[in-house]
């Protein structure tokens, strides 16, 4: 075995659903739900999704696809969804003066990376135990569920989030208390930014909580969840490590970190093609035996937007498997990684 000794397991990866609700172009409810209907049939079972995503769309779509599976007499009881809190999405109708609405999040926004949410719904930033609340069960009626498997505090990376979100009246309370009523078994964070996560974990008890998502921070071209993936290690929290192909740079795309790549990002990519060439592996089944070297990371996250995707995610899972660990000792050599341990320990 490689990667340390891990071994790949489908139960071990989370489908992404941010792509389905149209990030960057658009996709179309049947090709979304054609999509997620294929991953249920190739046997995942994690789904992370957000209101964030599409304004709930990605929730819908989420909700349709269970259902059209279980038409056919398929079993969902073991299948785990993990969304967010922090956002409350509203009708227009229902904004009052006091929302601080998410401008460059609204429909048609030129900063939108989701080109099909509904142009009647607007995101409102609410981080209290209140908005957490509702926002909870807004996603369980678009999910078509009764609970979650988690629920992720979403993108308090701002003091005018952070400061809500601790409070004791705050969004992590709600989380705790939706947890003690079954709701909800996984009390979670997700965004970008490690050195907020460690902040917030921080300001809690030691077993607050059950996993932390980071998105972008530990990839091939990016490694600066490092000291996060080690205080994950020491708290015995689990990581569901995100981003896990830069934006989409390692898998053939030109987009990292959401933005278009850099020429220095583009002409370190190539490098890394190049030793992976030599080692015989691609470049994505590489990337995904890196993002589960720490051991701390009990999930990856890939996201996927239509069939097409599930079957080529399927094939570089498998490659995965024959990464040989030779290869983190050349890129150390060869500076495309820092001299630390990989593991994170």
């Amino acid at each position: 075995q490689s990667t340390w000794g891990r071994t790949m397991e489908l139960s071990r990866v989370i489908i992404g659903c941010a792509p389905i609700a149209g990030m960057h172009k658009p996709l179309g409810d049947e090709a979304a739900i054609d999509g997620l209907c294929h991953a249920l049939k190739a046997g995942f079972v994690n789904f992370d999704t957000a209101p964030h995503y599409g304004l709930g769309l990605s929730e819908e779509r989420i909700g349709k696809a269970l259902a059209k599976f279980k038409e056919t007499n398929n079993d969902v009881s073991g299948i785990k969804i993990w969304t967010k809190v922090g956002r409350v999405i509203k009708l227009k109708h229902e904004v009052s003066d006091a929302d601080v609405v998410e401008i460059d999040n609204t429909p048609n926004h030129p900063d939108t990376i989701f080109c099909e949410s509904p142009i009647d719904r607007v995101p409102v930033l609410d981080y209290s135990g209140t908005g957490a609340e509702r926002s909870a069960n807004d996603s369980l009626k678009r999910l078509g569920v009764e609970s979650v498997f988690g629920l992720r505090v979403h993108d308090c990376d701002t003091p005018s989030r952070f400061d809500p979100t601790v409070a004791p009246d705050g969004c992590i309370s709600k989380l705790l208390e939706l947890k003690a009523k079954g709701i909800t078994h996984d009390v979670s964070i997700g965004m970008n930014e490690p050195d907020v996560i460690l902040k917030l974990i921080a300001s809690f008890p030691e077993g607050t909580f059950d996993s932390v998502m980071v998105a972008g921070c530990w990839n091939l071209l990016d490694q600066s969840a490092h000291q996060l993936l080690v205080e994950c290690a020491r708290r015995q929290i689990s990581v569901h490590n995100a981003g896990i192909f830069a934006s989409g740079l390692l898998v053939g795309g030109n987009t990292f970190k959401y933005r278009q790549a850099s020429d220095e990002m583009i002409a370190r990519t190539q490098r890394w093609q190049e030793l992976c060439h030599r080692y015989n592996v691609s470049l994505p089944a590489a990337a995904v035996a890196f993002a589960l070297l720490p051991v701390s990371v009990s999930k990856i996250a890939a996201g996927i937007k239509q069939a097409s995707e599930v079957d080529q995610l399927l094939v570089t899972l498998k490659q995965a498997n024959d990464v040989p660990d030779e290869l983190w000792t050349a890129a150390i050599e060869a500076n495309l990684l820092p001299k630390i341990d990989l593991k994170c320990v």
